[in-house]
């Protein structure tokens, strides 16, 4: 028991120091947008048919590398730039795999197995591009959880920060003109949102980072090797082991190949749908979307995922 204890605690330390760098890049990049990047230009370069707007979101991600662990608060903040959800979520969902980083990682996993590669992108973008069509022209802040924060459970100045950050949000104003600010105050204004998206998102990357790190330190190795020898049962264990595990989308391909015994279907659905929805993702999206685009987005891409993994492994695959 102590030893489980020992390596859950390593285990979701090590998830913390891994996701940790990427969650403040993509606040980061998600500051940067906010500041320096006028809502004007963002929407000059979007199209305006729904298809160009889902495909621009899916394929984004090639001039935009984000890891999963940082493309919650940029998306956050591409919507509240008023980019169109059906740009914004099928990136967020979409590029942490649509990537060269993480294409090169998966081709040199496989040893330069270009279907595997082919397969992993397509049961990727196809749940990405339903879930951009289906928000339809609905209003990028509609999409949004808004909720006041209690301020009771911060301190004084995380309590400031936080409420400021908040008040720009929903447009109640934080002071920030970044219009007129020079260098100087655009560089402060980056740091203030940067540390605020962080403060905010970070609870809840501890939190999923703890219960993943539960699963892989007390489920038992031999449960596994139930799974192996069916098909079916294949595609949906290494599913529900890419959530709990909660593996970047830069290293996840290394573990899925290490899953020698496993059908390449079931290792192509690990990958698939990991950097989409995993235990340090759902937190984020119950507290950052409302409800209903929350729950579509865990459950769509689970459910065509398996499906499209389980034809594929029916098939021989």
């Amino acid at each position: 028991m102590i030893e489980s204890l020992v390596l859950m605690a390593t285990a979701a330390t090590a998830i913390v120091l891994e996701a940790a760098p990427f969650l403040l890049l993509g606040s980061l990049i998600g500051s940067l947008i906010e500041v320096l990047v006028p809502e004007r230009t963002l929407l000059r370069v979007i199209p305006r048919s729904g298809v160009g707007q889902v495909a621009t979101g899916i394929f984004a991600g090639m001039l935009l590398p984000t890891c999963e662990c940082g493309i919650v608060p940029v998306v956050r903040r591409l919507l509240l730039k008023n980019v169109p959800p059906r740009v914004a979520i099928p990136y967020m969902m979409a590029a942490p795999v649509v990537n060269p980083v993480v294409l090169g990682s998966t081709l040199f996993a496989f040893q330069g197995d270009l279907t595997v590669v082919g397969l992993r992108v397509l049961l990727v973008i196809i749940p990405a591009a339903a879930l951009g069509f289906a928000l339809g022209n609905a209003g990028p802040r509609s999409v949004l959880r808004q909720r006041p924060i209690d301020l009771k459970r911060f301190g004084e100045a995380e309590a400031e920060l936080v409420a400021s950050h908040d008040a720009h949000e929903w447009g109640g104003g934080c002071g920030c003109d970044h219009g007129a600010q020079g260098a100087g105050g655009k560089a402060r204004a980056v740091l203030f949102h940067t540390a605020a998206e962080f403060i905010s998102m970070g609870r809840f990357l501890v939190f999923g980072a703890v219960v993943a790190a539960g699963f892989k330190a007390f489920l038992p190795p031999s449960v596994l090797g139930l799974f192996a020898d069916n098909p079916l049962l294949a595609v949906g264990g290494l599913m529900l082991l890419a959530i709990a595990l909660s593996i970047c989308s830069e290293a996840d391909a290394f573990v899925a190949a290490s899953f020698a015994s496993f059908p390449v279907s079931a290792k192509v659905a690990f990958m698939a749908i990991g950097p989409m929805v995993d235990l340090k993702l759902i937190p984020l999206f119950l507290t950052v979307f409302n409800r209903r685009v929350a729950l579509a987005l865990i459950v769509v891409p689970v459910v065509t995922v398996y499906v499209m993994a389980a034809v594929l492994a029916v098939g021989g695959g």
